[in-house]
This record gives C-alpha cells, structure tokens and sequence, in this order.
C-alpha cells in the first residue's frame, strides 16, 4: 500500500526586524527569488497533496508573490505536481504555536504526514528534505525534529534528548539553564509530525515563557507526556547551513554567495563554461545551453535564454535576454530584453 502524500506548511508570516526594511523578510530576494519561493521550490520535491502557508505582515504582497510563482510553475511541470496553495493568516505575532494554529481549518481531517518549515531557509536542499521523510518513517515518529550539532550553538533552541536517545524536549535559549545552554545540538525549526496529533497539542499551548509567545516547541513535551512517540533526526555538521534562517542583510549576502556556488558548479556541470565562477553571478531563473562560454564579471538577471555555444565576454550584465546560438557578445555590455541572433 502506498504510503499517503505529505501535506507542508510553511510559516512565512514574520516581519524580520533584524532585516531593518519595510519588506516582509521572505520577499527579500537570493539570486532573483524571494527567500519563501526558494523553500516552496525545495519543499515540492516532497510532491505534497497539500500547501498552507501562514502568512501575516505584508500578507497580500506575499499571498500574491507566492500565487504567481506556483502558477508559474504549474504551468511547466503540470497541476498534479503543484497543488493550489492555501493561506491563513496570523493578525497578531503571538508565536511560531500561535502561527501554526491558525493553519487548523486547512488541515483539519488531514490524515498523512505533515512537513512544517519555515519561509526564511532558503538553502535547505530536496536531498536533506527527502532523507529526513525517510528516518521519520524508518523510526516510527509521531514527530520528528532536523537537528545538527555545532560547535558554536549561540541562540538556538537545544534539543534534550531522554536516556534511550528519543527527542525529550526542546528548550529555546532564553529559557534554558546554564547546563542546557552548554548542549550543542540544536533545533533546525523543521518538522514532520502526525497532523492531528498536533492540533491536539497546539490546543493546549500557553504563553509560559520568557517571551510570552505560544512556542511551537512545546508540543515535544505535550507528545511526550502523552505517550508519544518524538525523534530527533541529526544530520552532520556540513549541512548546517542547510538549515540556516536568514535574520539579516550580512546572513543574506552569505546566503547568496553559498547558493551562487551551488548553482555556477551545476551549470558547469551541465557544459557551460565559466572562466570565473567567483565572479560570475547566474539568478535561478536564467536558462543556459551546453557550450555556452561566460567571461569573468558577467551577470545575467531574470528570464534570460543562452544559447549552444554562445559566449559573453567579460563584464557583461544581461537582463531578460535571449541570446541565440553561436552569438558573442562583446565585453561591458549592458543590455535588457533584448533578443540576439545567431552567430
């Protein structure tokens, strides 16, 4: 029998102080895209029957945002891939429990895995999504918690952990004690857990914090007290940016420059050539061909198309261009919607 389709919930209601903007924080963009579009694109990969997102300060703006880029994607990869999205919104920030709570209606009678995350983790890969579906059923959880051990754990979340190695608790930093603060595995703020089990416990929450806000972390203890089962699934300390939340311009740029990495080495894995990857700077939505040559200092924005063999020369910034087979273009161009011809 075959196992019953996830449903996601992305929490993407915050305004993100620390981003010291008037733009909600998952619409500042890496590499072209909103923070929230690129969590959305990664989360897809789970082929969910269900997508809620909890959204709150600038809510139409990303309600709108969010519509347009899977409409899009429906459009290429078919509606059985790319299900409708659901909003709810959180008038209030009253915490992540409270956030969740207000997604009830959209998964009330849901009866198959639920994956929660958050709108701000951008670099969070479908590789790591799909191993941590895979321990959370290989282990029987009723919930599941990402967790990775750092040498330097600052203000996250510690994960306590029972006798047998079952996820006990999670403490958030303002909360813990000195012993608790000295634990080095942290909480990443993603989950799966068992969808009705959960409102059973979000019911339940109280604002008995130092922050007076309804934590989401608190249904682990709720679990536990009733018997349920919770796991805390570690990946290694190499992925821990994986699960990095963006706070800040300073974390945004290096964001940036981690998927601007993983990206270039895709593209020149795929035959394109690029004579300086650390100069060279390609948004997600550019389409490159096999043999394409990219000087250093070049920079192509939006919904450009290169073509077999074309080559760009150095300093260049495209934006919305098609650039056919065989072109060159000479260096320190800056061209926009602009279509070149071959050769």
């Amino acid at each position: 029998m075959d196992s019953p389709r996830p449903a996601v919930l992305v929490l993407a209601a915050g305004r993100g102080a620390r981003m010291k903007s008037g733009k909600a924080k998952v619409l500042h963009r890496l590499l072209g895209r909103p923070l929230v579009e690129h969590v959305l694109n990664a989360a897809l990969y789970l082929k969910p029957e269900k997508l809620v997102l909890v959204t709150g300060f600038q809510a139409e703006e990303v309600e709108a945002d969010v519509s347009a880029f899977l409409q899009d994607l429906r459009e290429k990869r078919g509606p059985e891939a790319v299900p409708e999205p659901l909003f709810a919104r959180q008038t209030e920030q009253l915490g992540t429990g409270h956030a969740v709570a207000m997604a009830r209606d959209h998964l009330r009678g849901f009866r198959g895995p639920l994956f929660i995350a958050y709108g701000d983790m951008p670099l969070v890969s479908p590789n790591t999504l799909d191993g941590f579906l895979k321990a959370h059923q290989a282990l029987r959880a009723d919930l599941s918690a990402l967790t990775v051990r750092l040498d330097d754990p600052a203000a996250y979340g510690r994960i306590i952990r029972d006798e047998q190695g079952w996820l006990k608790r999670i403490v958030e930093y303002r909360d813990a004690d000195e012993a608790e603060r000295l634990v080095r595995e942290i909480n990443s703020g993603l989950y799966w857990v068992d969808a009705a089990r959960l409102y059973e416990a979000v019911e339940r929450l109280r604002p008995d914090n130092d922050q007076d806000e309804y934590y989401l972390t608190d249904v682990v203890a709720d679990f536990r007290a009733r018997g349920l089962s919770a796991a805390a699934v570690e990946i290694p300390e190499s992925l821990a940016h994986e699960v990095r939340g963006i706070n800040d311009r300073y974390e945004l740029a290096e964001a940036q420059a981690i998927l601007r990495d993983r990206l270039n080495a895709a593209w020149m894995r795929a035959g394109v050539t690029l004579m300086d990857p650390l100069s060279t700077l390609i948004e997600a939505s550019v389409r490159l061909s096999p043999d394409v040559t990219l000087w250093p200092g070049v920079i192509l924005t939006g919904r450009c198309q290169i073509g077999p063999g074309a080559e760009i020369g150095p300093f260049c910034h495209l934006n919305n261009c098609t650039v056919a087979a065989g072109a060159k273009i000479k260096g320190q161009q800056i061209l926009s919607d602009q279509a070149l011809g071959a050769d």
